[in-house]
């Protein structure tokens, strides 16, 4: 797998990697990748818009950024 510039890979022995689905239309779907950095005790967010344009947003959050997020939410 080739990464583009600016791009970078996270290898992690922890936590497997959840993936979901959560939107899952025709014409538009949004998958959310989350992943356990065990190295720096970080969460890696990834959320992937697919349509008419593809969007992607990585974050790497601790568990109390996380919750901060999901009581956002």
């Amino acid at each position: 797998m080739a990464t583009r510039q600016g791009q970078f890979m996270v290898y992690s022995q922890g936590a497997p990697k959840t993936d979901i689905d959560v939107i899952n239309n025709q014409d538009y779907k949004l998958k959310l990748s989350k992943n356990w950095v065990d190295a720096t005790s970080v969460w890696h967010i990834k959320l992937q818009s697919r349509s008419i344009f593809d969007y992607s947003f990585e974050m790497f959050l601790t568990h109390e950024e996380l919750k901060k997020l999901k009581d956002s939410l």
